[in-house]
C-alpha cells in the first residue's frame, strides 16, 4: 500500500497560530527551509495546537477544535469574579438570598483588562452602595463603578489589582445557533462561586424587551449568575449572562458580543455610549408584540419637535428600512442604530398611504435626558 504523502505548511501561517496559542508545554519538530522559507509537517503540530485541516487543490482550511469542558474551565476560571456588596432592596426574608446577610446582594462579573477592568450587569451594581470584586483565590477588593448604562444593562468597574487575566471576546460572526456554551458565575450564594452549567446557544436576536435583543440559551442562569460570561467551547467570551424565566426551564438570556463590543468601544473612545437619535416614537406591530415574523416595518406614532425627520415624517407612517437593513421592531430598530454614530448620514425609507418615500438625514446624539 502507498504511504500517503505528508502535507506541509508555510512556516507563516504557523506563526500566526502559534502566536494565538497559550502554552502549557512545548513541542519540537524538525522544520526544512526551502527557498528562505521555513516549513514544518503539520500533522506533527495538530494535535498539539488543537486544530483540524481540509486540504484543497490550492490551499489549507485551517478549522479551531473545542476544548474539553475541563480545559474551558481552566481557561477562564481566573477571568471570572463574584461582586458582593450592601443594597437596600434585598429583604431579609428572600429566599433567593437566604443564606447571605441582610442587606447583601451579589452577582458575578468577568475580567476585561489585566490591570483591573471588570465587566458585569448595570442592575448587579446599581443599588450598591460599595461594591467589591471577589477573585478565584478569593481575595477582596473594593470596587469603582467607572460607567454603567441602564438601557443596555452593562457596567465596568476598576479594582486595584493588576496581571489579571483578561477574557477574550467573540467575534459575533461566529456565534451560532446550536453551538455548545458554558455559564460561569455565583448563583445563590458564595459558596458556589464560579459554578458552571452547560447548554448550547438556543437563540439569536430574541426580543426579551423593547430595547435590544438578546442571546437566548438553556445554561442554567440563576440569581447571582448575572453579569458572569457565557462562553463557547474555545473558552471566547459570548454573552454576559442577565437573567431567567422563573418557573421555566432551559429558557435564559444573555446580552450577545455584539451588544457587548458596542459599549466597550464607545466607553474607550467618548467615556460613555453615544447613541444616535431621530427624535421619532414607535409602536411595534401585533406580530412583531408576540413574537411572530414580520414585514410589517415598524409604525410611528410621534415624530419630536427636535427629530431631524421634522417635516418629512408624520404620525402613523411606517419606518421601513434605514440603509439597507429591514425595520421591523422597536428592539431591531436600537440595534440597528448601534451600528452609527450620531454625525453620520443614513437613508431613510417610510410608507405612507401605499407609497414609500425616501430621505437623508444626518443623525443626531440622543440627549441625555431622553
Amino acid at each position: 500500500m502507498k504511504k500517503s504523502a505528508k502535507v506541509w505548511l508555510v512556516g507563516f501561517i504557523v506563526i500566526f497560530i502559534l502566536s494565538n496559542i497559550v502554552f502549557a508545554q512545548s513541542i519540537t519538530v524538525t522544520p526544512k527551509e526551502i527557498d528562505g522559507k521555513t516549513y514544518v509537517d503539520i500533522d506533527s503540530l495538530k494535535d498539539f495546537l488543537n486544530f483540524d485541516y481540509t486540504k484543497t487543490q490550492n490551499s489549507l482550511i485551517i478549522q479551531k477544535k473545542d476544548l474539553s469542558i475541563s480545559e474551558v474551565i481552566d481557561k477562564v476560571n481566573k477571568s471570572v469574579v463574584a461582586i458582593i456588596g450592601d443594597s437596600k432592596k434585598i429583604k431579609a426574608d428572600d429566599f433567593y438570598y437566604s443564606k447571605i446577610p441582610a442587606g447583601l446582594s451579589h452577582g458575578s462579573g468577568v475580567v476585561i483588562d489585566k490591570n483591573g477592568l471588570i465587566l458585569t450587569n448595570n442592575h448587579v451594581v446599581e443599588d450598591l452602595k460599595q461594591p467589591y470584586v471577589i477573585f478565584y483565590d478569593a481575595k477582596a477588593y473594593k470596587a469603582t463603578v467607572l460607567y454603567s448604562d441602564k438601557e443596555i444593562d452593562l457596567a465596568i468597574l476598576k479594582v486595584n489589582r493588576s496581571n489579571l487575566t483578561p477574557i477574550e471576546i467573540e467575534n459575533p460572526k461566529n456565534i451560532y445557533v446550536g453551538q455548545e456554551v458554558l455559564a460561569i458565575g455565583t448563583p445563590l450564594f458564595l459558596g458556589w462561586r464560579n459554578s458552571v452549567t452547560k447548554g448550547i446557544i438556543s437563540g439569536l436576536n430574541r426580543p426579551v424587551d423593547e430595547v435590544y435583543t438578546f442571546l437566548q440559551t438553556d445554561a442554567s442562569i440563576n440569581p447571582g449568575n448575572s453579569g458572569g460570561p457565557l462562553v463557547n467551547m474555545q473558552g471566547k467570551l459570548v454573552g454576559i449572562n442577565t437573567l431567567g424565566i422563573d418557573y421555566w426551564q432551559g429558557i435564559n438570556f444573555a446580552i450577545p458580543a455584539e451588544n457587548i463590543l458596542y459599549f466597550l468601544d464607545h466607553y474607550k473612545k467618548f467615556g460613555r455610549i453615544k447613541r444616535c437619535y431621530l427624535g421619532l416614537e414607535f409602536e411595534d406591530s401585533w406580530l412583531s408584540y408576540v413574537g411572530l415574523p414580520s414585514n410589517l416595518g415598524l409604525k410611528i406614532i410621534d415624530v419630536k419637535a427636535d427629530s431631524p425627520l421634522k417635516g418629512f415624517a408624520q404620525e402613523n407612517d411606517i419606518l421601513v428600512t434605514i440603509d439597507s437593513y429591514s425595520i421591523n421592531s422597536i428592539a431591531e430598530y436600537n440595534q440597528t442604530l448601534m451600528k452609527y454614530l450620531p454625525g453620520d448620514k443614513i437613508k431613510i425609507k417610510i410608507k405612507r398611504n401605499g407609497k414609500i418615500l425616501e430621505k437623508e438625514v444626518i443623525l443626531k446624539e440622543l440627549p441625555t435626558s431622553k
